[in-house]
């Protein structure tokens, strides 16, 4: 087995990492639905069942990692087309909370489902051990990365 060069080790995974934030899921095509606006919805879908029926605009921003001032640019176009609600919150009347419509909530369970067969298709392509060694080395990557100290 040949001894491979460090240098050309770091370019081949500088290579790869820049491509990961390209692997896009191929979703379902609904009109108007940015990946933002999908991922803000997939978040409510995944998370009201823990908080009750809504979230605030922060507990979203906090999840997503974008400013309140970015999420209420998602949410003004899902309420326009009936995918969200605004509703207010009982315990505080200065907060307002985000929820989903039904429409919004079939269109996160088809969203999740279109998800999931991927991740399904992928585990198929790679073999389950190859898939649990991706998944190990993924996540020791990230461990890598979040505990490196900020410059």
């Amino acid at each position: 087995m040949k001894k491979e060069n460090p240098f050309e080790l770091t370019q081949d995974l500088f290579t790869l990492m820049k491509q990961v934030p390209r692997l896009k899921f191929k979703q379902s095509v609904v009109e108007g639905l940015t990946r933002s606006k999908y991922e803000l919805l997939v978040i409510l879908k995944m998370n009201v069942y823990d908080k009750g029926t809504a979230m605030s605009v922060s507990e979203i921003s906090n999840l997503l990692q974008i400013t309140p001032a970015a999420i209420t640019h998602i949410i003004n176009p899902l309420e326009g087309k009936g995918f969200i609600e605004r509703l207010p919150d009982p315990k505080d009347r200065r907060v307002v909370l985000i929820g989903l419509t039904d429409k919004g909530a079939k269109t996160a369970d088809a969203l999740i489902a279109d998800v999931r067969e991927q991740v399904v298709g992928l585990i198929n392509y790679l073999g389950e051990e190859d898939s649990r060694e991706f998944a190990r080395l993924l996540s020791r990557a990230f461990e890598y990365f979040e505990s490196r100290p900020e410059k």
